[in-house]
């Protein structure tokens, strides 16, 4: 039951708590939000807990070029929303995701510094590549929305647990970062609220992968020396720290682009 709840249900209750969030405070609260290791985190859990510490450690170095790869998909799905339909934007997306995490690899073989400072500058840089998207009105949901998006979500994170302990640790890593909140997000924004509004969840989203890859570095270079239990509480500290201080930065980001002073005005309330 526990390894049902954490493979499966966590990350589709993000799913839905994103979802929320995105659409009361604005894409950028939900794009920081939606990078959260809530799939991530528990796959490499089980890895160490069903492989090995070690071999949940080489996962987490090898996640790393996902994580660099999820920028990319950010990037190439605010770039090319504009000019096609949702199937379309997030095949292109999902092969610049591809790309990337396969350039990553030999930067992977040197160790977990090169990987860690290669992801990061990709992240920076897809952020600084996004283009700003104007202000969008807020998308009234219907009763059928929430449900639908957890439902894709669950059906994307279902294969990715199960696939991922059949092949070895370089895999491994990569299906513990293909895009799933974020894919689902960007289709479904895509197609119900206009690229626009997609555009600001993928600049939320490249905020909030800063700090998915500040995770996967504290794991693996902690996971073996400090155990399963210490690492992932010092990994998650991190995350909070690390993603207060990016969605600061998105909000401001934000101000001119999106629905900032609305967002303030409502936690005010």
């Amino acid at each position: 039951m526990l390894d049902f709840f954490l493979k499966v249900i966590l990350p589709v209750l993000m799913i839905g708590i994103v979802t929320v969030a995105a659409h009361r405070w604005g894409p950028a609260v939900g794009g920081v939000l939606g990078a959260v290791p809530s799939k991530g985190g528990p796959i490499l859990i089980f890895l160490a807990l069903e492989q090995s510490p070690a071999f949940a450690a080489t996962a987490a170095v090898t996640a790393l070029g996902g994580a660099a790869g999820c920028g990319a998909f950010c990037l190439v799905y605010a770039r090319v929303c504009h000019r096609t339909t949702w199937p379309t934007a997030g095949l292109i997306a999902y092969g610049a995701f591809l790309l990337v995490w396969a350039a990553m690899i030999p930067l992977e073989q040197w160790g977990l510094l090169p990987a860690f400072v290669a992801a990061v500058v990709i992240l920076i840089a897809s952020r600084r590549l996004l283009p700003v998207a104007p202000p969008t009105p807020r998308h009234e949901m219907t009763r059928s929305d929430l449900p639908v998006r957890m439902a894709a979500g669950a059906a994307m994170v279902v294969f990715v647990t199960t696939a991922g302990p059949y092949f070895g640790a370089t895999i491994s890593g990569m299906l513990t970062t293909i895009p799933t909140i974020s894919a689902v997000m960007a289709i479904f924004t895509h197609a119900q609220e206009g690229p626009d509004r997609t555009v600001g969840v993928m600049r939320g989203m490249t905020h909030g992968l800063l700090g998915f890859a500040a995770f996967l570095a504290v794991i693996a270079a902690t996971l073996e020396p400090i155990g399963i239990a210490g690492s992932f509480a010092l990994a998650l500290g991190v995350v909070v720290v690390v993603q207060a201080i990016e969605l600061r930065s998105a909000l401001r980001g934000h101000s001119s682009a999106d629905r900032a002073p609305e967002l303030v005005l409502e936690i005010a309330e």
